[in-house]
């Protein structure tokens, strides 16, 4: 302002709020231009827009004038036990649920329509109970502690319960039924119940591939909203799915074939975080879906057309990815806040390991059982520098989660998604050296956390017993010397089972030469298990 002009105080011009604007423009209180299906607003600041809720919906509570109804917590019948709970999960397990990004679905939609469907209110409720358990660091299988949370298991029921009345009525709008799955699923798979949130999940993947096929356009909140996390929770179930048998696999696999739209192109660069992780998320299903349709029996080059098909699109996909992700972070990151900063940390870790699971699928000319040559312990040593970058990115998050504890502040430690534990996992399972390895494990024990159907507690058990049969395996190994000159992969001789309840057992199978694979110097195993390695009873 110039010297000598007086200070003008400007008044905010008054008139009529709109109640019609983008999920988004509404949370930063500014005015939105209403384009569909993104409003500009939002594009041309880099941010997701959320949409635009669907006030005819009857899922969705609303007032005479069409505003969204937010009523006090009082107002919300039930038990006084009940209204706590709603409570809790509104002040501190929506925002845990929410994580680094902005979907709209755990502090926006899914509180809206819990007021107005009662199925949808018992799962949040029954969720934040689970949470407070957590709270208190009640991680690992759940199996026979029942009786520890009998609230949490009540809400639980009452929720599926009216989520039945309802659909048997025929009233039961799409919206509301895949909210209750993605609900369940997470109950089930936080308590460590992985086959029956798998139920849940395929029954939501089986009601969006119906809406799909219908030819009216799919609702934005679901396509934009509910498909993509039911997409990640399907890329979080990977684990349970790698220890189904393969006909299991196979049909999952289909699932997801059908109910996620597929061929999405990656742009030249992201307009937000959230559009990077829906990218990147695309990315990670093509993929799986080739481990999971492949025979791991036969060389890559002997699997069908479709398969190699895929394998290749994705490879490029993968690399697209990370020339958008690259131009879109040299423009905005200086920008980020803390949030944004750890959101793009650990959307950079995934890319990382779904990249080297990418390298590591063999080539046509390669011989080997795809199962063998995407097991070779040698073949990870190229991807050292890959393990080192997916340690130093899990540290800063942890590191930064350790700094917000000191301070106060909430941390993210109870998430649907996947997020450092799997990473670590992997790294302690497949990298090879024993430095990063160790590194790996240390993380994973200053994090307890809750991501879905992983936690910390059971990852470093996991990992501790399987570096045991690793040695174990060794020993075998140099006993037949004289009789075997070639190392035989681990996974032909253990497999990893799990159990509802969380619980988990490393199976290892006898171990006993054949002509045949004596002949290309190899041991083989039968189908008997010699030997069972379980939490309670180490190798």
């Amino acid at each position: 302002m110039t010297s000598g002009n007086p200070q003008v105080r400007r008044r905010r011009q008054c008139g009529p709020k709109t109640r019609t604007g983008c999920q988004t423009c509404k949370i930063r209180r500014v005015k939105c231009d209403e384009a569909k299906p993104s409003c500009n607003r939002c594009i041309s600041t880099g941010r997701k827009c959320d949409g635009y809720l669907d006030l005819s919906n009857p899922a969705l509570g609303h007032g005479l004038n069409g505003t969204l109804v937010v009523r006090p917590m009082s107002q919300i019948p039930g038990s006084t036990q009940e209204k706590r709970g709603f409570s809790h999960f509104v002040k501190k397990t929506s925002p845990e649920l929410e994580g680094f990004y902005s979907s709209g679905f755990w502090d926006a939609l899914l509180l809206q329509a819990s007021h107005a469907e009662p199925a949808l209110k018992h799962a949040v409720i029954a969720i934040s109970s689970l949470h407070e358990d957590f709270a208190g660091r009640s991680l690992g299988p759940l199996a026979g502690k029942e009786d520890k949370f009998p609230f949490a298991l009540n809400q639980y029921t009452k929720a599926i319960g009216h989520l039945r009345r309802s659909l048997a009525s025929g009233k039961q709008a799409p919206l509301t039924a895949l909210m209750s799955c993605i609900l369940f699923v997470c109950f089930d798979s936080f308590r460590g119940y992985y086959q029956t949130a798998m139920v849940h999940l395929q029954s939501g993947m089986r009601i969006l591939r119906d809406l799909r096929a219908q030819s009216a356009p799919l609702d934005p909140l679901i396509e934009e909203t509910i498909a993509p996390l039911l997409l990640r929770l399907g890329l979080q179930s990977i684990l349970y799915i790698d220890t189904s048998n393969p006909q299991d696999r196979v049909a999952f696999a289909t699932e997801l074939t059908q109910a996620v739209p597929q061929n999405k192109p990656v742009p030249e660069t992201f307009n937000s975080l959230e559009e990077a992780r829906a990218s990147m998320n695309e990315c990670c299903d093509g993929l799986f879906r080739l481990f999971y349709l492949c025979d791991g029996a036969i060389p890559m080059g002997f699997q069908s057309e479709e398969t190699r098909g895929m394998h290749e699109e994705y490879s490029i996909r993968l690399q697209e990815w990370n020339v958008a992700f690259e131009k879109f972070m040299g423009v905005h990151s200086q920008t980020f806040t803390s949030k944004q900063v750890r959101g793009a940390a650990l959307v950079k870790i995934h890319h990382t390991v779904v990249r080297i699971m990418c390298d590591m699928t063999p080539s046509v000319a390669d011989l080997r059982p795809m199962e063998e040559a995407t097991n070779a312990p040698n073949d990870f040593l190229k991807f050292t520098d890959d393990f080192r970058i997916i340690i130093n990115l899990c540290r800063s998050l942890i590191t930064a989660a350790e700094a917000d504890t000191k301070a106060g502040k909430p941390t993210l430690t109870f998430s649907t998604d996947l997020g450092v534990i799997g990473p670590l996992y992997y790294v302690g399972i497949k990298c090879r050296s024993h430095q990063i390895k160790r590194e790996a494990m240390d993380l994973l024990k200053r994090c307890p956390r809750k991501e879905g159907m992983w936690d910390s507690d059971t990852a470093v058990n996991l990992i501790s017993q399987f570096w045991e049969i690793e040695e174990r395996q060794r020993f075998l190994q140099n006993q037949h010397s004289d009789e075997v000159n070639i190392p035989t992969p681990l996974n032909e001789v253990v497999d990893l089972i799990f159990y509802e309840g969380g619980e988990w057992q490393w199976v290892w199978k006898e171990l006993v030469p054949t002509d045949e694979r004596t002949r290309a110097g190899r041991l083989c195993r039968t189908p008997t298990p010699v030997s069972i390695y379980s939490r309670d009873s180490p190798p």
